[in-house]
């Protein structure tokens, strides 16, 4: 078991708490790309997830088709709106998505820390 670190981002760590979002999509960058099953992803001092299916897409919509609009954001409108949302979050990486892929991860656990 692993563990990686990654940006906070406040409205979706309180959606995969309450396991509205059970999708957590990263850029399969070089950093990410030998996570598995049972690893964990950090955001800082705030909280953890733990990893379980592990799943690579050569890109969002193809994700998003397979996967479910719902499961990644949950408050949006369509999967049009799910994409663009993500690809909105500063860190995201337009550039590296379209030349690695990326990770589909199933939230089976978040926990914050105290």
């Amino acid at each position: 078991m692993a563990t990686f670190d990654a940006d906070f981002h406040e409205e979706a760590f309180q959606n995969m708490e309450s396991r509205r979002k059970t999708v957590y999509a990263l850029v399969s960058t070089d950093e990410y790309r030998f996570m598995s099953s049972g690893d964990r992803l950090e955001f800082g001092n705030q909280g953890s997830i733990t990893v379980g299916t592990v799943r690579r897409y050569p890109h969002l919509e193809r994700l998003v088709e397979v996967e479910g609009w719902q499961a990644l954001v949950p408050d949006a409108e369509s999967a049009e709106e799910a994409i663009a949302e993500v690809r909105a979050i500063a860190d995201w990486d337009l550039d590296a998505e379209q030349a690695h892929g990326v990770l589909s991860l199933r939230v089976r656990e978040a926990r914050r820390k105290d």
